[in-house]
């Protein structure tokens, strides 16, 4: 499936509390990969994500805060650089092949009255 952009409008009336609610709402949609308020009054949700059904989402957020409009649903364009496909750079895993050293200390104890040991 390919990305889809939706637009939809919530009603908020100038509420923090209501616009919050309804990005946790958008936000626990899987498939979702970003959400963004747009306009001055911060109305209108913008949904960007892969397998989202956009009827379902405006739909539970009617359930959930009695008002919601989907605006427009439409693929989102993918932008390719074509200088990073020129500029492909190999990397190779770095390994040490070296012994492994092992150290061994030896303590000399000023109590030789200890029986743990």
């Amino acid at each position: 499936m390919s990305k889809q952009k939706m637009l939809i409008k919530v009603s908020t009336d100038g509420d923090c509390k209501k616009r919050s609610r309804a990005l946790e709402i958008v936000v626990s949609v899987s498939g979702v990969q970003s959400v963004a308020l747009v306009e001055k009054d911060k109305n209108q949700i913008e949904v960007i994500g892969e397998g989202v059904d956009p009827v379902k989402l405006t739909c539970s957020l009617r359930k959930k805060l009695a008002y919601a409009e989907l605006i427009s649903v439409s693929p989102v364009e993918e932008k390719k650089d074509e200088k990073k496909d020129d500029e492909k750079v190999e990397c190779y895993p770095a390994w040490s092949y070296g012994m492994p050293i092992y150290v061994q200390e030896q303590y000399d104890s000023p109590c030789r009255t200890c029986s743990i040991m």
